[in-house]
This record gives structure tokens, C-alpha cells and sequence, in this order.
């Protein structure tokens, strides 16, 4: 079991674990030896199988609605979390800019930042009650700005960027590290629609071969490099992003 720095086992906290990266992080986190504090609005039935996994339901938008989500794990966090990933977020269709409507803005600043933000402060006293740990945003390249029709969503995941560096600096004197990876494109449902529960690595390997704009991941490679990074030091880096995507880091 992975142990944290009481020589307990390791707790992490994993947003948006209904599906795709956030399931995947979860799956990763528990083959490693965590217990594991899935939060989502759906639940995870195959994850909630695992004694080790505990499913917490709530609309990470409600600020009450996290921290009550949290209360609910009981003893599974009572000493402290070693690790909290931040996944959760919404990826509108594209859309002119010139026709952006106001709510589709508010709306996917509210499922990509705010999500992040309740979760940030619902859950940096847990990490600081563990003597320190991480904090892991999932991030997009397409926050670089350069695809105007996807402005709202590039914008918000631009908007989490800066919440990280500020969690990085905030927070060090507390042990916590906070970093983001973007991952670029992932084969999720939310990405692919329903068909992406039907991609093996077999077929990823055939579609990348004549893929030729970026690479395309599986949700279980990505969560691997996710936790590799939640995992690092006190004395790690921090404030960093980690670009897995061709596109222009800027």
C-alpha cells in the first residue's frame, strides 16, 4: 500500500471521476496503492466495487456542496490527504466568437474555474492536516488562445493556469506543490462521444499512425503521467506545466 509521511495509507482526491481522465486518475491511483476520494456529480458504479474507493456525489460548482462531499468520506480523510487532482470541467462545441453567447461564457467559467477553485479550498487544509502533498490541474493546450471558436473553454482553462501558479506560491510554505499537465487530445467521451469506450491501444495505434495534427492518447497513459506528477516531492517542481501536445505552449 502506498504509505504517506505518518506511514499511513495514502489518501488522494480526484475530481470528475464519472468517466474518461478523471476515472482513469482514479484507477491509477488505487493500482498504486491509495484510497482513493472520487468526487462527481454522476459516481462511478465499477469504481465504487473497489472497498478502497469512496464515491462522493456533488456538483462541484456548490461551494457547500464540495466540502459537504468531503465530510461525507468520514475517516478516509480525517488525517489528511496526500494528493488532490482536478480534474472536473466542460468543453462547449465550438462556436463563432463574434456569437458567443454571455451564458455559454459564465457557464463553462463555472464548470472549468469555480469547480477548480471550491475544490482548492475545500481541500488545501486536508493536504496541509497531512503535512503537505499536490495539487494536479488537467489542463488544455488549447488555453494558448490560438483557436478562436473554442475562446470560452480556451479561455477558462487559461483562467485555471493562473489559479495554479497562484496555489503554488500560496501554498509552498505548506509543503504543497501544485503543477497542471495538458495532455492534449484524450479518446473520452467527452472528446469522441460514446465510441471512445470502444478504443483499444490497438486502435489508438492505428489512428495515430494517420493522425497527423496531434497525438492521440488513451485515458490510461495520460492518468499515468497525472499521478507521476501528483507524486512529486515537497521539494519538487512547482507552477509548472506540463504540455504533452504539439500545439504552441505559449
Amino acid at each position: 500500500m502506498r504509505r504517506d509521511s505518518g506511514n499511513r495509507t495514502a489518501v488522494a482526491v480526484v475530481s470528475g471521476t464519472s468517466s474518461g481522465i478523471g476515472a482513469a486518475v482514479a484507477t491509477e491511483f488505487l493500482r498504486r496503492g491509495y484510497t482513493v476520494v472520487g468526487v462527481s456529480r454522476r459516481g462511478n458504479a465499477d469504481l465504487k466495487g473497489d472497498p478502497r474507493y469512496v464515491d462522493c456525489h456533488a456538483d462541484l460548482r456548490e461551494r457547500d456542496a464540495v466540502r459537504s462531499a468531503l465530510e461525507s468520506a468520514g475517516e478516509t480523510v480525517a488525517d489528511g490527504v496526500a494528493a488532490v487532482v482536478l480534474n472536473a470541467g466542460f468543453s462547449p462545441p465550438p462556436h463563432a466568437l463574434a456569437d458567443v453567447p454571455p451564458e455559454l461564457t459564465v457557464g463553462t467559467y463555472e464548470s472549468n474555474v469555480l469547480t477548480a477553485l471550491n475544490l482548492v479550498q475545500a481541500t488545501v487544509p486536508l493536504l496541509r492536516r497531512n503535512g503537505g502533498g499536490s495539487l494536479t490541474f488537467v489542463g488544455a493546450s488549447l488555453a494558448n488562445g490560438y483557436v478562436p471558436e473554442r475562446w470560452p473553454y480556451a479561455a477558462s482553462k487559461a483562467a485555471m493556469t493562473t489559479l495554479m501558479r497562484a496555489c503554488s506560491v500560496e501554498f509552498a510554505d505548506s509543503r504543497v506543490i501544485a503543477n497542471e499537465v495538458r495532455p492534449g487530445p484524450v479518446a473520452t467521451p467527452m472528446t469522441m462521444g460514446e465510441t471512445a469506450y470502444d478504443i483499444s491501444d490497438e486502435i489508438l495505434q492505428v489512428i495515430n499512425e494517420g493522425y497527423g495534427t496531434d497525438w492521440l492518447k488513451g485515458p490510461r497513459q495520460v492518468a499515468g503521467w497525472i499521478v507521476d506528477i501528483a507524486e512529486f516531492p515537497a521539494n519538487g517542481p512547482t507552477g509548472q506545466v506540463f504540455n504533452y501536445s504539439r500545439k504552441v505552449p505559449l
